[in-house]
């Protein structure tokens, strides 16, 4: 079998982008060595395909970045799984995104794909939830079940998409949570990632744009009786939220519910070091104190040394190794 090709990284990519013309906008292929200019399309769409590397090149005074003109080629676990039940997947919001150097999905299927293809994930799951369990887990992402390579939408997702999302007042996508690590009758983890993007929250006042909630719209759509983790009442006179990492911890505790009593809700917001600790902060200040250790912050990194030593994950460690944002180095890594 042929070793899978790792995506564009920091060794391959000229980290200082050149700008040939301005009008129209052509660059020189962010390839290191590469003497192909290709013209740059608008707001990151478009654009001309480098004919020896395959990516479409986007260049702005806020920096550098590219896209795969096949998106598989930004994978390196399950690529024609990934090709023929992820892109244009019906249940699955911005596919056509999967391309992006930037894209946090792509870093997702390859990290949890990876994970799941070596046997690991309840090794992950046991540092989140302490269960010491050795059965893994089923692994979700964007709601659609790959255990089995099932790919259907998760049920228990739907039920919660239908008891709090039944009539939104502005159309806007539904709550999509990126992982879900579900062993029933034991535990459900909802997990928030971030990449080169920041957890939003909304403030008091009018909504910020067309597709956006208010706080108090946020509030009343996402609660519930039954709701314990998080302190509905103190939230109440909060002046903003984090509105993500709210709907999926109210997700989170009302699916593992609806699982079992015994099963616990766990929330984890999983991003690069150093970013987004303060808002984490913030929001374990809702979490009333008896179930503290129901929502963490988790890095990339920590997840990189979890399994540092893991010999089928090797090319994930290179992968990780490598990866850029911005055409620069994405994790403080070896």
């Amino acid at each position: 079998m042929a070793t899978p090709v790792l995506p564009y990284g920091v060794n391959d990519l000229d980290p200082s982008a050149v700008c040939v013309s301005i009008a129209p906008k052509r660059v020189r292929c962010f390839v290191r060595d590469c003497k192909h200019v290709v013209t740059v399309g608008r707001h990151g769409i478009g654009g001309e395909v480098c004919p020896d590397h395959g990516i479409h090149c986007y260049y702005s005074t806020s920096g550098a970045t590219f896209a795969y003109e096949h998106a598989q080629r930004n994978v390196i676990a399950s690529p024609e799984t990934f090709s023929k039940k992820i892109i244009g997947h019906p249940f699955k919001y911005e596919s056509h995104r999967l391309g992006l150097e930037r894209s946090e999905d792509a870093l997702t299927w390859n990290v949890f794909r990876s994970l799941q293809e070596a046997g690991v994930l309840s090794k992950l799951a046991r540092n989140i939830t302490g269960d010491r369990s050795s059965h893994e887990p089923f692994l979700f992402l964007w709601g659609l079940c790959l255990t089995d390579d099932d790919f259907s939408p998760w049920n228990l997702l739907q039920l919660a998409r239908n008891r709090f999302e039944p009539r939104l007042p502005v159309e806007r996508p539904l709550t999509e949570p990126d992982i879900g690590l579900f062993l029933p009758g034991k535990y459900l983890i909802l997990i928030e990632a971030k990449f080169t993007s920041r957890n939003t929250f909304y403030k008091a006042g009018p909504r910020k744009d067309e597709r956006s909630l208010t706080l108090d719209e946020l509030r009343d759509l996402y609660s519930d009786p039954g709701i314990q983790i998080l302190d509905q009442s103190r939230a109440r006179v909060a002046n903003r939220i984090y509105q993500q990492l709210w709907r999926n911890m109210i997700f989170a505790e009302w699916m593992s519910k609806a699982d079992h009593p015994s099963t616990k809700a766990f929330h984890v917001n999983l991003v690069r070091t150093g970013q987004d600790e303060a808002s984490a902060v913030e929001f374990s200040g809702l979490v009333r104190p008896q179930y503290s250790e129901r929502f963490r912050r988790l890095t990339w990194e920590q997840i990189y040394q979890l399994f540092r030593h893991e010999h089928r994950l090797t090319l994930l460690r290179r992968y990780l190794e490598s990866k850029t944002a911005g055409l620069k180095k994405a994790f403080p890594l070896p």
